[in-house]
């Protein structure tokens, strides 16, 4: 599939376009009207290779000729179009004829070098999966899956790819741009963290009580029904009220509300087996919509503050941030390291040695962690009189802005997460579960060591899913001022620059395959060997 569609796009399609500015439209290059040079003729060869290759019985070489095939028509259609670019910004003036003011020529990269891209990653995805069943060592595919990725790096910081007009808007708009990712990452970052929360604990609490269980979930699949634009206008008004109100006032209504929804929840698990079909499900609804108000006002102003004191964390150029930023990456990444090198060992005092090094490690991150956001809070609210004129607004809540944004990509996030964590306990077999509990296994032993265990890999793909859905999802966040790769994107579309558009969407999609990357790799790391033996 990976060649067809590839071979279909470098034949039909053209590679590259060469514009005379960035706005005006220009002249088309297929592969065979690159004239004078017949290398570029390689990535249809190439494209169609794939197609004799997948043909070859062993799983082995196959495997290794596709790997090598996606990698090579990944490096070159990027590689051989900057080069058959460069050609024609020599002669762009002689190409685009006459009467044509040329400023800043640009090269827009097309649909053959699009589909190229796509068929290149679909080929090579089909290499490793050929390489996964002939039981080839782990690190051969990691060379085999990265190898390619890593040339192409060091081409892009050696500036071969500087010709496509992509690029030169970069080198324009990279400041901007490096902002709009930061964004855009803390956006997701904790829209997905407090979403995390939320559905695991709404999914666990489904499938303890079968009775709340379909409430929770028509809830959850009705929020995801509502369009984001229309979602972003219904928050507005709410929440521009919240923002004008006293923190004080509004602290008092949280606790009152509170104090409710507990008494109602607790009458309904004391008198539900009682009452009659009708009153039950009226104490039940009652009972969900007052305990909804208090935790979603939670989630308002802890979402919003949240942003606000991560963007000063992430992006604060002072000297204290940089360093607990620092720590933050390290003292993990080395907790990783002690953790793989303990699994090559066996029991002895050095493991135990190993173990307690990565459980200081993650130690470490979190002191570091936790200290930064008490520097960044004490930063955000450092303009702040006191307690009694503290308003909702100098937390972070607002009708437009951030706080809409990020609420509405938290509640887009249960879905997928209360869903598949309800779906992964109740498909554990409960044949399991009588086993552990017939060893003497308590209720937590029994959850943490038979039922998480077997339901982690499908409750790690609700969050896979509900992470790449919000990348795409908060770039429509930009619409209502909340930042993010969004702006590029609109504002190309408003100037009709697809430079801007492509600015802001590459990002987005690397984006995506990073994060679901490595939530993969996370789900492989915390996933027992059994388990992971019987998904391969």
């Amino acid at each position: 599939m990976g060649g067809l569609v590839a071979s279909l796009g470098f034949f039909f399609l053209p590679l590259i376009e060469l514009k005379p500015n960035r706005i005006a439209s220009g002249i088309s290059f297929q592969l065979l009207e690159l004239e004078g040079d017949l290398r570029y003729l390689i990535l249809f060869a190439l494209a169609v290779l794939a197609l004799f290759a997948a043909l070859r019985p062993a799983n082995s070489t196959r495997g290794w000729l596709l790997a090598g095939l996606g990698n090579l028509l990944l490096l070159l259609t990027l590689f051989l179009g900057a080069m058959a670019g460069e050609q024609l910004l020599a002669n762009a003036e002689a190409l685009l004829g006459e009467g044509l003011i040329l400023r800043n020529p640009r090269i827009l990269p097309s649909a053959a070098l699009a589909l190229g891209l796509v068929g290149g990653y679909v080929v090579l995805f089909a290499g490793l999966r050929d390489l996964t069943q002939a039981g080839v060592s782990q690190i051969a595919r990691l060379i085999a899956a990265w190898g390619g990725a890593v040339l192409i790096a060091l081409l892009f910081i050696a500036g071969t790819f500087d010709v496509y007009s992509v690029m030169v808007e970069f080198e324009a708009r990279g400041d901007q741009l490096g902002r709009a990712l930061l964004e855009h990452t803390l956006l997701v970052a904790v829209s997905l963290t407090i979403g995390f929360v939320l559905g695991i604990g709404l999914g666990l609490w489904a499938s303890r009580d079968e009775r709340i269980a379909p409430v929770l979930l028509y809830a959850v699949g009705i929020i995801q029904t509502i369009p984001s634009l229309a979602l972003f206008g219904v928050l507005l008004v709410p929440l521009a009220w919240l923002g004008s109100s006293r923190a004080l006032t509004i602290g008092l209504w949280f606790l009152a509300l509170l104090a409710l929804a507990a008494l109602l929840v607790g009458a309904y698990t004391r008198y539900a087996e009682v009452l009659p079909g009708k009153r039950r499900q009226a104490l039940l609804l009652l009972s969900a919509v007052v305990a909804a108000i208090p935790l979603a006002l939670f989630v308002v102003v802890l979402s919003s503050y949240l942003f606000r004191v991560s963007f000063i964390v992430f992006a604060s150029n002072v000297p204290q941030f940089g360093i607990l930023r620092s720590l933050m990456l390290v003292l993990p990444a080395a907790a990783v390291a002690l953790w793989l090198l303990g699994r090559a060992l066996r029991a002895g005092p050095l493991k135990k040695l190993l173990r307690y090094g990565m459980w200081a490690g993650y130690g470490g991150f979190a002191a570091a962690l936790l200290l930064a956001y008490v520097a960044g809070s004490r930063r955000f609210l450092e303009g702040v009189e006191g307690a009694s004129v503290l308003t909702m607004r100098e937390l972070g809540v607002s009708g437009i802005g951030v706080a809409p944004a990020v609420i509405a990509l938290t509640l887009y996030s249960l879905l997928p997460l209360v869903r598949n964590t309800y779906a992964g306990l109740q498909n554990v077999d409960a044949a399991i579960i009588d086993s552990g509990r017939g060893m003497g296994m308590g209720p937590s032993q029994r959850f943490f060591q038979i039922e998480l265990p077997i339901a982690l890999p499908v409750i790690m793909a609700g969050v896979r899913n509900a992470g790449v859905a919000l990348i795409g999802i908060a770039a429509v966040a930009s619409v209502i001022g909340a930042g993010g790769l969004g702006d590029f994107i609109f504002n190309g579309i408003n100037n009709t620059s697809i430079d801007q558009i492509l600015l802001g969407a590459v990002p987005a999609v690397l984006l995506a395959f990073l994060l679901d990357a490595g939530l993969q790799g996370i789900e492989r790391l915390l996933t027992s060997p059994g388990i992971r033996q019987l998904q391969d």
